[in-house]
């Protein structure tokens, strides 16, 4: 489609696929100060002069029942899912209010409305940043900035795999045995059975944020779902 793409990720060897593909990289860990994440910012728009859209799709669940994910293992979780996407989105305001222009995805999770099993804390995540997209979204808009939350469905990603960033409650509580054994059955359920296509649904998500292809002269609305 013709963007120039700045892909950011805590370990950069794992984006050496979209740099070979054309893209420049950073090395960007969300939970950074704040500070340092406006110095990220300045960077990536020095990279081709200017930002067009920011993507937040930053994020990881903890899984454990309530009682047995800790004060710590909570706030980890908050501190990359929320508090990352705030200051990162907070880092490229300026530059968005400055040129009167610009789009915000958030990327958000069906489990910000539907409850799953064994991952409440990071369905709580989701739900925050899906209300932040919400109010910045009528914060902004008047700025020329749309801003666009998206809650995902399963897609055919490393979500479900087993060797991904799928953090579980290091305390176990045996009375929260049947609750984790939910989500587990579910997610080998899933697991090379997701629905939908990622290549697909990032197409999507361009259309509506550039208002071109299937979503041409349409409002980007505030909050869509995407895929099953």
């Amino acid at each position: 489609m013709g963007q120039k793409v700045i892909a950011t990720a805590r370990n950069i060897d794992r984006i050496r696929d979209i740099e070979q593909a054309g893209a420049a990289v950073m090395t960007v860990d969300v939970t950074w100060s704040p500070e340092k994440l406006k110095e990220v910012a300045t960077s990536a728009i020095g990279t081709y002069g200017r930002v067009d859209y920011l993507i937040n799709n930053a994020g990881y669940p903890c899984q454990g029942a309530i009682e047995e994910v800790s004060h710590q293992e909570t706030y980890d979780v908050f501190s990359t899912n929320v508090f990352g996407v705030l200051n990162v989105t907070r880092s490229f305001l300026p530059h968005f209010r400055e040129r009167r222009s610009g789009g915000i995805v958030i990327i958000s999770s069906i489990s910000s409305r539907q409850y799953f099993p064994g991952i409440t804390i990071y369905s709580a995540t989701k739900a925050a940043v899906s209300m932040i997209g919400e109010g910045l979204k009528d914060e902004v808009e008047a700025l020329g900035i749309k801003v666009l939350t998206v809650d995902l469905g399963v897609f055919k990603t490393s979500a479900f795999k087993r060797d991904t960033n799928l953090k579980k409650a290091a305390q176990v509580i045996p009375d929260y045995k049947p609750i984790n054994d939910r989500y587990d059955e579910i997610r080998e359920i899933l697991m090379g059975n997701e629905p939908n296509d990622p290549k697909l649904g990032v197409l999507r998500i361009i259309e509506v944020i550039t208002q071109s292809g299937m979503a041409a002269g349409r409002v980007v609305p505030v909050r869509i779902p995407l895929g099953k």
